[in-house]
């Protein structure tokens, strides 16, 4: 359980206004919320993107390279390729960018190696290199950390100082010490065995001295380059130019709904942008036309108003789940509940003496609970703690095994079965153009040899079924894996036993009850083999794949819920790019109302069999999302809308993001004079108990609370309980305790001193895309710009400064879509692209946003087998 704060805020008439500028237009606040404390010429707060061991697509790596302040290319000295293929990124970068706007170094990693016989590049090869680059050369070893400071040290002094922040992309071939060195920089620690496929980003304060910053004329001018040229529009709108290649100015781009493009496609337009030697090959991708929303900008000359708004809080609480996969820490006898309000005796309450026993008046509800037999001694302590309800159902000398080894091991294989349940509808067959960034890469890399520019929907989701599968078979080789396929009807292709592959039969006229009962006749018919023994057929299922028909969406669904219904921590993935027109669910027959029901309906028995849906779409395709998401909202999962070359990245991360425990249900206490202050909850409710089914490593639910009573502010401290019940992997069922009393104050400036940066952008990015999704895009917009100002005002720790930009980095594609989109989130319904960037917002993570110092356990636990890893790099001639 964390808090937003150290303190409990109680609130202060005084302190609590503040004067904001808004637009008259629309009400939009358009008071800078990124405005920091003055630069003193040497912090520098470094945003640093590790882009994974391999160079497939990544729409972060994307936007990081569009917006970056500088490139640190890598190669390994035992590694001859990939020093050739440091020049390849390189010219890359100059592709995609403005040439004067690369700023970048070169990189000699694994110093520690020289003088060893598998040394293939020397000290002179790289200088040569980096001379005929025109960029600083560097030699480093993760494994000492030699060098590694003063790269990045380096790095800084070439880029123009515009501010403090500074944004740096690792950029070289895989195996070459991406992840190590960024590592090793930001928390002096080195790891070998590092997951080549994460790709995360991490945020470092350092001291640089001898930077030049740059005058306000340079950064004036360094603003209007960066902004582009405008030309007025109607309504003191304004729209975004840029310079075509014979000088002219034109539009960036529009939507299909001709607004403009976000700030974020922006810069992947820029992203996209070729020099004119390229024009032919530009003109062969001719991307579709892009998905994207409206948008418009506000001229300055628009009319503006100050007013004067509440300030904001750090009332803010969270729970994470990811620590239900650690042992339990197990207390003896039965927890001691309140006989009104079923809070457990825990070291925030406090016993009074009535004689041979004891009182307890519960400090949730004031009962006055008599006759107790037990002392103070004898109340649990500690902030965690944990029940055992009923004992495990599984041995548990696998798990020893692994605890003992030093080495990683083949992963356990995790609870449950995955369904991957794939959209062949005819529409799948169509072309999509590559991203212009791949395109390039592509030819840079084969040296003009390879020019692929198109590929289809289908040929992505086969793509990224067999390289998760494979990788799925060496880490998990036990694990069960079906593959099921709709259009008009829904197939199953394999899984199981490949002489006795089932017929299902006509879906269009089944009713939800009846699909359910055809998925558990399923599972009895088809029993899964582990992919040791299916993986081949799943492969050779997968490379067969052909388009047919419509999309029967909803029958597939409700099947595969039933199949999984009898096995806890199952999910289900679907992958679709059509809207659902077949049977059950379709949006044809089924308007608005009635399929939200239906899919609220599925995902809600999903939850109740602790089995969870994730969803992913394409990107250019109406597939109805703001009502096919219910379903994974309702079950826990995800729903992601991706360019289709993503997917692949996309099923590893929801393969990473395992399910840690199951069954689970969270019961959670406020002091009686505080309230839950959440979108939909009632104003009165101080106890909530929420059923959530199953949850991941990266699970999480934040909540913000307020006084019941503003007028009452007499608390020295509040106290806050959670209990969680769970079942673990072994069939463990427990309660897990979480108790804590914080301290109160009416002080807003003790309060925002101790603000925990992290907290208060996970619950704001999750609140703010509710808040939208609900149709009160400005109450959302209000509320991010709110969160940040407090933060801008309280960040002043190392720690807070480096989690202030996380939150900043995280969230500004959100903030420009809420602040130049307002008024899309204010009406009845979002479509699928305004549905798809809030479900990204609600989908953000605890891992994102904290500072470099707080991810050493999460490092700790990326590790990949070596057999895994080698395997994961020869895919390297795909892409």
């Amino acid at each position: 359980m964390e808090f937003g704060s150290k303190f409990v805020y109680l609130g202060n008439d005084v302190e609590d206004e503040e004067e904001v500028k808004v637009s008259e237009v629309n009400d939009v606040v358009l008071s800078d919320s990124d405005d920091c404390s003055d630069d003193d010429g040497e912090t520098c707060l470094l945003d640093i993107l590790d882009t994974a061991g391999q160079e497939e697509y990544s729409s972060m790596k994307d936007l990081y390279v569009s917006t970056a302040n500088g490139f640190a290319i890598i190669y390994s000295i035992v590694d001859k390729s990939s020093f050739v293929e440091a020049e390849a990124v390189f010219n890359w970068l100059k592709r995609l960018k403005n040439a004067d706007d690369v700023f970048a170094i070169l990189v000699a990693n694994k110093q520690d190696l020289v003088g060893s016989a598998e040394v293939q590049v020397t000290t002179e090869q790289g200088r040569e290199l980096s001379t005929k680059l025109g960029i600083p050369f560097y030699e480093t070893s993760a494994l000492t950390g030699t060098g590694v400071n003063e790269a990045f040290s380096g790095l800084v002094k070439i880029i123009p100082r515009s501010s403090s922040d500074y944004k740096v992309v690792m950029l070289g071939s895989g195996a070459v010490g991406k992840s190590s060195i960024t590592i090793r920089f930001v928390n002096n620690t080195f790891v070998d065995d590092y997951d080549p496929t994460i790709e995360d980003s991490y945020r470092k304060m350092i001291s640089v001295k001898g930077l030049t910053p740059l005058t306000k004329d340079q950064k004036k001018a360094l603003k209007s380059k960066k902004k582009g040229k405008k030309t007025t529009g109607s309504a003191g709108d304004v729209q975004l130019t840029s310079a075509g290649l014979d000088g002219s100015t034109k539009p960036l781009g529009r939507s299909k709904s001709g607004g403009m493009l976000s700030n974020f496609h922006q810069g992947m337009s820029r992203l996209f942008r070729l020099g004119s030697s390229n024009l032919r090959r530009a003109a062969r991708a001719r991307p579709l036309p892009s998905p994207l929303p409206p948008r418009t900008y506000r001229a300055a000359s628009a009319p503006t108003k100050k007013v004067m708004q509440q300030k904001t809080d750090a009332n803010v609480v969270l729970i994470p789940f990811g620590n239900l996969e650690e042992e339990p820490k197990l207390v003896t006898g039965d927890p001691i509940r309140c006989g009104k309000c079923r809070a457990v005796l825990t070291s925030t309450g406090k016993l009074e003496s009535d004689g041979d026993t004891s009182i307890w008046i519960c400090e949730f509800c004031g009962e006055i609970n008599r006759n107790l037999d037990i002392s103070d001694d004898e109340i649990p302590k500690g902030e965690q703690f944990d029940f055992m309800l009923s004992p495990p159902t599984k041995p548990k000398e696998e798990e020893k095994e692994e605890a003992a080894s030093a080495t990683p091991v083949e992963k356990k294989t995790t609870p449950g079965v995955v369904v991957y349940c794939m959209d062949i509808s005819s529409s799948m067959q169509a072309l999509c153009a590559l991203p212009q960034s791949q395109v390039a890469w592509r030819e840079e890399r084969t040296r003009g040899a390879e020019t692929i520019s198109r590929v289809t929907r289908l040929d992505c989701i086969r793509k990224a079924v067999e390289r998760l599968a494979e990788e799925l078979k060496l880490e998990q080789p036990e694990k069960q894996v079906l593959l099921t396929v709709f259009s008009s009807h829904v197939r199953v292709l394999a899984g199981g036993s490949t002489d006795n592959i089932p017929f299902l039969g006509p879906v269009d006229n089944k009713t939800f009850e009846q699909l359910l009962e055809m998925g558990l006749n399923l599972a009895n018919d088809y029993p899964l083999k582990p992919l040791s023994e299916s993986h081949a057929s799943i492969d050779a299922a997968v490379k067969a794949l052909y388009t047919t028909g419509c999309t029967a969406l909803g029958p597939a669904l409700s099947i595969c819920a039933g199949f999984v219904s009898k096995i806890p921590g199952s999910e289900i993935v679907l992958c679709t790019d059509g809207e659902p027109n077949v049977g059950v669910g379709s949006l044809n027959r089924s308007q608005n109302q009635d399929g939200v029901e239906f899919y609220q309906m599925v995902g809600n028995y999903a939850r109740s069999k602790n089995t969870t849906i994730n969803i992913l779409t394409m990107e250019g395709a109406s597939v109805g999302l703001q009502t096919v998401k219910t379903a994974a909202d309702a079950s826990g999962g995800t729903t992601n809308q991706l360019n289709p070359m993503e997917i692949v990245r996309q099923l590893r991360l929801i393969a990473q993001n395992e399910v840690v425990a199951t069954s689970v249900t969270v019961l959670f206490f406020l002091h009686p004079d505080f309230v839950f202050d959440e979108p939909g909850f009632p104003d009165n409710l101080s106890q909530l108990e929420k059923e959530v089914g199953s949850v991941r490593k990266e699970s999480d639910l934040s909540f913000r609370f307020k006084l019941k009573d503003p007028k009452k502010k007499n608390l020295d401290s509040v106290p806050f309980q959670v209990q969680i019940t769970y079942t673990r992997p072994d069939g463990m069922q427990c309660l897990r305790i979480l108790s804590k009393r914080s301290e109160a104050t009416s002080s807003r400036q003790q309060m925002e001193e101790y603000i925990n940066v992290s907290v208060l952008g996970v619950s704001t990015m999750k609140t703010t895309a509710k808040l939208a999704g609900s149709g009160e895009g400005r109450k959302a917009q209000n509320m991010l710009k709110n969160v940040k100002r407090m933060v801008n005002r309280g960040a002043k720790t190392l720690e807070q400064c480096e989690e202030r930009l996380a939150f900043k980095s995280e969230s500004s594609a959100w903030d420009v879509q809420l602040t130049e989109n307002n008024e899309v989130y204010c009406g009845p319904g979002l479509d699928d692209i305004h549905t798809g960037l809030a479900q990204r917002s609600l989908a953000t993570v605890m891992s994102k946003h904290v500072a470099a110092g707080k991810k050493k356990d999460l490092i700790a636990k990326r590790k990949m087998p070596e057999k895994c890893r080698d395997a994961f790099y020869r895919y390297k001639e795909d892409y």
